[in-house]
């Protein structure tokens, strides 16, 4: 058997817009969001071994060990689909907040899909790997996708949007909090989805219209930035309220909370934020990345660079 090895980064995300539209029938609560990879990332390697074995070593922030961490059970999802008997080694090294909104263990579990259909030669195909990503987590398929993209459904529905004309700076605080999503959810009232789960495209496309605007040279602002979740976290965690205050001093000119939570993102020109980040790393407030975001030709460009072969 001839052994095999990848190292790929692995990338985080925010969510310019989050909408929650109410509980399904399934239970789940319907989304519609607009996504963004940025360019904080994580390293993952990948090594095939002689046992058949799953092994995960991670160093870093401390993640769920064992079968209860996502790498592992997206391997176990794969040797299930397949029948594969294939051992696995994979590291990480974990440099992105956990319980943060910015989808980590999702992306690690995109490139885990990708990698290991690679290199155990799986030959799942493009519809088959979205599937499985959806069991995998809500979040997990739109990084098959990356860039900029409208969530719907569980916001596992992704539909890719053509590219921002130039790359944003953003900053984002993490203030040491964790928050999981099923715990977010379970904070508000969000009422019963009685829709009839077509895409919202006009919605996209009007939220993109105002991003374009906020980007130009007239800078139109970022009021029209807005995620459901924000009321209920703010309410019930004082330490976000004192973190967006203290971005908010420190020059931002919107602060919003990235996806369930709790990593706040602070918005403003290039100069407002670089000048922010500065701030308030000198404070010492939480634990602060200066970050841009990351088209979908750049993400896909690095991924493939990496040796991934992508849908």
């Amino acid at each position: 058997m001839t052994l095999r090895r990848l190292s790929v980064p692995s990338f985080a995300k925010i969510n310019w817009t989050l909408k929650i539209l109410g509980q399904r029938s399934d239970g789940y609560q319907q989304i519609k969001t607009l996504y963004q990879t940025v360019d904080l990332s994580e390293e993952l390697v990948f090594e095939t071994t002689s046992n058949r074995g799953i092994e995960i070593e991670v160093e870093g922030r401390k993640v769920a060990p064992g079968e209860d961490n996502l790498l592992y059970q997206t391997a176990e999802l794969l040797r299930q689909t397949t029948g594969s008997q294939a051992g696995i080694r994979i590291k990480l090294q974990k440099k992105i907040p956990v319980g943060a909104g910015l989808g980590g263990g999702s992306s690690n579990a995109a490139l885990a899909l990708l990698a290991l259909n690679q290199l155990w030669d799986c030959k799942i195909g493009e519809k088959e790997l979205v599937e499985l990503a959806g069991q995998l987590g809500s979040d997990v398929p739109f990084f098959l996708v990356g860039g900029t993209a409208l969530g719907w459904g569980r916001g596992a529905e992704v539909v890719p949007l053509p590219d921002l004309p130039q790359e944003k700076s953003l900053l984002l605080l993490y203030p040491h909090l964790e928050i999981s999503t099923r715990e977010a959810y379970a904070l508000g009232k969000w009422g019963t989805y009685g829709g009839t789960g077509q895409l919202t495209r006009e919605w996209a496309e009007i939220t993109m219209r105002s991003l374009l605007r906020a980007m130009g040279p007239e800078g139109d602002g970022w009021s029209f930035l807005e995620n459901d979740f924000e009321d209920v976290l703010f309410a019930h965690y004082p330490v976000l309220v004192e973190a967006r205050e203290a971005l908010k001093k420190a020059g931002c000119e919107r602060v919003m909370v990235c996806g369930s939570g709790s990593t706040l993102l602070g918005f403003g020109s290039d100069k407002q934020v670089k000048e922010a980040a500065a701030v308030i790393t000198r404070e010492g407030i939480g634990e602060t990345f200066f970050c841009r975001t990351l088209s979908r030709k750049h993400y896909r460009q690095v991924l493939m660079n990496s040796g991934l072969l992508l849908l």
